[in-house]
C-alpha cells in the first residue's frame, strides 16, 4: 500500500470511529442523561441526547450529523424499550441534525431553536395517527419542554465550541484565533 492509500484509509478509519462514537454518545446521553417528567404514564422525560445531535450537526455536518442522529436516538428508543417510537425517532432526529447542519452554514446559535420545531411537530403527527388527538395533544406540551431544553442546550454547545475554537463540520480546532 503507497503512502496516499494508507493516508486515505486512515482518514475513513477516522470518520468511521468519529461517526460511531457521536452515534454512542447520543444513544447514552438520551438514555442516561435523563429525568422523567412527573406527567402521564411515565414516558416523558427531559434528556441530553437532543444536545448531542446538534453537536453532531456542528462536528460531522449536515449530512453526518443526521445519520449518527437518526441511529442513535432510535437506538435509545429500542434500549429504552420504546420500540414503537424508534422508527418516528429515526426520521425526525435525523431531519433535525439536517436542517440544523444546513442552517449553520447562514447563522450561528439559532440552528437549534429553528431545526428543533421537528421534534414536538413529528412527534405531535405520529401520535395523532397512533393514539388519536387527546394523547397527541398531552405529547406536544411535553415535547415542547424537550424542545426548550434541547434548543438552550444546543445552543450553548456552539457557543462552547466556538470559544474553544471549534470549527464547524470537522475542519478541526483553530489556534489564536483573530475576531
Amino acid at each position: 500500500m503507497n503512502k496516499n492509500n494508507k493516508s486515505l484509509s486512515d482518514a475513513r478509519i477516522r470518520s468511521l470511529v468519529t461517526h460511531a462514537i457521536l452515534t454512542a454518545i447520543i444513544a447514552l446521553l438520551t438514555l442516561f442523561a435523563s429525568v422523567p417528567l412527573p406527567v402521564g404514564s411515565g414516558g416523558a422525560y427531559l434528556n441530553a441526547g437532543d444536545a448531542a445531535v446538534y453537536a453532531s450537526a456542528y462536528i460531522l455536518g449536515p449530512w453526518g450529523g443526521a445519520l449518527v442522529s437518526a441511529l442513535g436516538s432510535a437506538l435509545a428508543d429500542l434500549l429504552h424499550g420504546a420500540v414503537i417510537y424508534a422508527p418516528a425517532t429515526l426520521a425526525i432526529k435525523g431531519l433535525m441534525a439536517l436542517c440544523c447542519g444546513l442552517m449553520l452554514k447562514k447563522l450561528r446559535w439559532l440552528p437549534p431553536f429553528i431545526a428543533g420545531l421537528i421534534m414536538p411537530a413529528g412527534y405531535f403527527a405520529f401520535e395523532m395517527l397512533l393514539y388519536g388527538a387527546e394523547t397527541a395533544l398531552f405529547g406536544l406540551w411535553t415535547n415542547a419542554i424537550q424542545y426548550a431544553f434541547g434548543s438552550i442546550a444546543g445552543m450553548l454547545l456552539f457557543r462552547a465550541f466556538e470559544s474553544a475554537g471549534i470549527v464547524k463540520f470537522g475542519k478541526g480546532a483553530v489556534k489564536n484565533r483573530v475576531k
